[in-house]
């Protein structure tokens, strides 16, 4: 090697030395801390959402007639919100209702005992005391049955009433319902009170059947009926 070679070589070596040398990470940028919140704006901070009374969370469905008609007029809605009991009042969970010839003719305009619509028909249902009001200490039991008796939360009762009942949940004055006897089904009872009590008075306050006294039945329907 010649002597004019060689700070050549020792220049290749050191830019090769260079060349190999690690290369530096860039520095992540640091940033700005938020901050501190203060007292009054945590203050301000929106609170857990706030628990809805159970009077608004309370629904039950209802069927409602909405105008005089066929079928078509009859609508199920759901009701929002728990009604209010008055004093002397119940309310009832209904399990079962009643559907009778003057709920058609009601339907139709044809009774006018029923109040214009919209409004929920159904004359009698069965069900269990949910709330009782104020001033609603005891009733009296069915006919069969001598004495009184507490009405509380979760008898089983048969209400009869004017309308309104055609709902999962009904109010009603207390002396409007009747304890179900042990035995009866729900739709038994449901099914007791516009018939029976109809037949009942047909028979003694109209016709005043007394004992020893026959009576002749010509029919036992609503209506006669072609073969």
């Amino acid at each position: 090697m010649s002597g004019d070679d060689a700070p050549a070589q020792q220049q290749n070596a050191e830019e090769t030395k260079q060349d190999n040398k690690p290369s530096e990470e860039p520095k992540a940028e640091s940033k700005p801390e938020s901050p501190p919140v203060s007292s009054n704006e945590a203050a301000a901070t929106p609170a857990a959402t706030e628990k809805v009374p159970e009077e608004e969370q309370f629904t039950y469905r209802s069927l409602v007639l909405s105008g005089y008609g066929g079928y078509d007029k009859v609508k199920l809605q759901v009701k929002k919100g728990k009604p209010a009991l008055k004093a002397g009042e119940v309310m009832v969970r209904v399990k079962a209702c009643g559907l009778n010839f003057a709920d058609l003719l009601a339907r139709q305009g044809l009774y006018d005992r029923l109040p214009s619509p919209p409004v929920t028909p159904g004359m009698e249902c069965s069900g269990e005391i949910e709330a009782v009001g104020e001033e609603v200490t005891d009733r009296k039991v069915s006919a069969n049955v001598l004495g009184f008796c507490n009405l509380i939360v979760g008898d089983k009762v048969l209400v009869l009433n004017r309308c309104g009942l055609w709902q999962e949940v009904a109010v009603v004055p207390a002396t409007h319902t009747f304890l179900i006897p042990e035995g009866m089904t729900f739709e038994e009872a449901a099914a007791l009170p516009v018939n029976y009590i109809t037949a009942y008075m047909m028979l003694f306050d109209f016709g005043n059947l007394r004992p020893n006294q026959s009576i002749l039945i010509h029919s036992a329907a609503g209506r006669n009926q072609s073969p």
